[in-house]
C-alpha cells in the first residue's frame, strides 16, 4: 500500500515570511509610538481599531461558513483567558512604546521565549533541562543589563517592558496549552471575537478624535498587524514552527533599525549588549529544547509500499 508523504519543509520560504512578519510588527510598533506619544491617541482606541481590522482579516481567512462553528472549543475558559491575556499584553507594550524607544522595549521583550520555557515547566509539566535553566538565568541577566535599575535615572516606565515580556510569555504558554485541544482556526476566532468584544466596550469611552494623518497611521497600524499575522501563517505553512523560532529574534534587529531610520532613536551600548545576551540565551535554549524533543520522539519506521 502506498502512503502519502508529508510535504517537506521549504525553509527559505518560511524564513522569508517569518522575517517579513517581524518587520511589519516593528513598523507597527513604531507607529504605535507616534500615535500615543506624538498624537495623543489612547491605547484603548488603538486596540479597538486594530482588533476590528484583525476581525475582518480572520473572517476572510477562516471563511464565513466555518467562522461560527470554529468558535466551539474543548477548553473555552482557557481560550477566554488567553484572549484577555493577549489584549493586556498588547496594551502593555503600546504603553511602553509611549515612554521608551521601540529598540529598548524589544530588547527586553526578547526574553519572552525564555519565560515560556519556565512557565511551560510550571503550567504544562514540560521537561526543562539544566542547560535550559542556565540559559534562562543568563537571559534574565541580559534583561537586568538592559533595564539597569540603580545605574540610571530609573522611572516606573522602565519596568513596563518587563511586565510586557512576562505577559507575552504567559500568553504564548496558553497558546501551547489550547493548541493541544483546539484547532488553529478556533484559537484565531476566539482571539478576534473576544478581542473585538472587549475593546468595543472600552474604546468609545477613550476616543480622541485623530487628525487625517492620525487616521491614516491608525488604519495602517491595523493593516500591518493583520499582514504580520498573515505572513506568520504563511511561514508556518511553509516550514515547521521549531525550525522558524530562532528567526523571531529578528524583531529586535528590525525594531532597532526602524527606530533609528523612522524615529531617530538608537539604543545605547548597554542595551545592545543586554539584547545580545538575551537573544543568544534564547536561541541556545530553543535549540536545546528542539534537541530534547527530537530525542524524545521515537523514530518512525519506514512505511510499507
Amino acid at each position: 500500500m502506498t502512503t502519502l508523504q508529508a510535504r517537506p519543509d521549504d525553509l527559505a520560504r518560511g524564513i522569508a515570511f517569518a522575517v517579513a512578519s517581524m518587520f511589519q510588527f516593528a513598523v507597527m510598533d513604531a507607529i504605535s509610538r507616534v500615535l500615543t506619544r506624538d498624537m495623543g491617541l489612547s491605547i484603548a482606541q488603538i486596540l479597538w481599531v486594530r482588533f476590528l481590522i484583525f476581525f475582518l482579516f480572520a473572517l476572510a481567512i477562516v471563511g464565513p461558513r466555518r467562522f461560527v462553528p470554529s468558535f466551539r472549543s474543548a477548553v473555552p475558559r482557557i481560550q477566554l483567558l488567553r484572549a484577555v491575556a493577549l489584549i493586556f499584553e498588547i496594551g502593555i507594550f503600546i504603553l511602553a512604546f509611549r515612554y521608551l524607544p521601540i529598540g529598548d522595549v524589544h530588547a527586553v521583550a526578547a526574553a519572552a521565549p525564555l519565560i515560556v520555557l519556565v512557565l511551560s515547566a510550571i503550567m504544562l509539566n514540560e521537561r526543562v533541562t539544566l542547560a535550559i535553566w542556565f540559559a534562562v538565568v543568563v537571559g534574565m541577566i541580559g534583561v537586568i543589563i538592559v533595564v539597569r535599575p540603580g545605574m540610571r535615572d530609573f522611572s516606573w516606565f522602565h519596568a513596563i517592558p518587563v511586565i510586557g515580556a512576562v505577559s507575552w510569555g504567559f500568553y504564548q504558554t496558553l497558546v501551547r496549552m489550547v493548541g493541544r485541544r483546539d484547532s488553529a482556526d478556533t484559537t484565531l476566532v476566539y482571539t478576534v471575537v473576544i478581542g473585538l468584544a472587549l475593546t468595543t466596550c472600552v474604546g468609545p469611552f477613550f476616543w480622541n478624535a485623530p487628525s487625517l494623518a492620525g487616521w491614516g497611521l491608525l488604519l495602517l497600524s491595523g493593516l500591518l498587524g493583520a499582514g504580520a499575522h498573515l505572513a506568520l501563517i504563511k511561514a508556518y505553512e511553509a516550514c515547521s514552527a521549531p525550525r522558524l523560532q530562532p528567526y523571531g529574534y529578528t524583531l529586535v534587529l528590525w525594531a532597532i533599525l526602524v527606530g533609528f531610520v523612522g524615529l531617530g532613536e538608537f539604543p545605547d551600548a548597554w542595551t545592545i549588549a543586554g539584547a545580545a545576551i538575551i537573544v543568544g540565551a534564547g536561541v541556545f535554549a530553543l535549540l536545546r529544547e528542539r534537541a530534547l524533543v527530537a530525542r524524545a520522539t521515537p523514530a518512525t519506521p519506514p512505511e510499507p509500499v
